[in-house]
């Protein structure tokens, strides 16, 4: 795993290692990159890697966990306005971190993306349970899997076609199946006992 940092000083050098991580798999598969590489080219020695992180898994973790918390502040409302627009900064925020898609997808990690999501939004609580409401009867985690594997899975898809679309189109389209029902015609509701 990886450390949490106190101080400034180790925060800036964790953060060192994970971009040379990132710049690393950019080149060449996540398996080929060695401990040693990484330190190296940010001339630190091998044994300065140990205090931030426990192996180099760790050091993804931390990359991808430190990422994720990047867009974090952000939170949904009851305002169908103030999600689009907080969808919208969700999808822009993605498109901006294409360097990291393109890594963890040439290594075939992008799943890495999705563990590490669903765990960061249940153990930080992203998504409070006052956003779901609607479903008193469901685990708040199920809720919260349901949301953010299908909007990470439309970031994926939408990297995968070359960003085609805009944020706002796919804002849009993520409000519009999170509010209205995939079936069009009447229904009965599931009840859980």
């Amino acid at each position: 795993m990886y450390k949490q940092c106190v101080t400034a000083q180790s925060a800036k050098r964790q953060r060192e290692l994970e971009q040379s991580l990132l710049t690393a798999m950019l080149d060449r598969p996540y398996e080929d990159i060695s401990i040693s590489a990484l330190c190296d080219h940010i001339g630190i020695p091998r044994k300065a890697f140990y205090r931030y992180f426990s192996g180099k898994d760790g050091a993804l973790y931390a990359l991808i966990d430190h990422t994720i918390m990047d867009f974090a502040g952000e939170v949904f409302s009851d305002e169908p306005q103030a999600t689009i627009d907080t969808l919208e900064r969700f999808f822009c925020f993605w498109h901006n971190q294409r360097r990291l898609l393109d890594a963890l997808d040439h290594s075939g990690l992008t799943g890495v993306l999705l563990q590490r999501s669903l765990a960061k939004a249940s153990a930080e609580d992203l998504l409070p349970q006052r956003n779901f409401s609607f479903q008193p009867h469901l685990p708040h985690s199920y809720m919260v899997h349901f949301l953010i594997s299908g909007l990470l899975s439309m970031v994926f898809l939408w990297y995968r076609n070359g960003f085609q679309e805009t944020p706002r189109q796919l804002a849009m389209a993520s409000a519009q199946l999170m509010t209205q029902p995939l079936i069009s015609r009447p229904y009965l509701p599931v009840q859980i006992p």
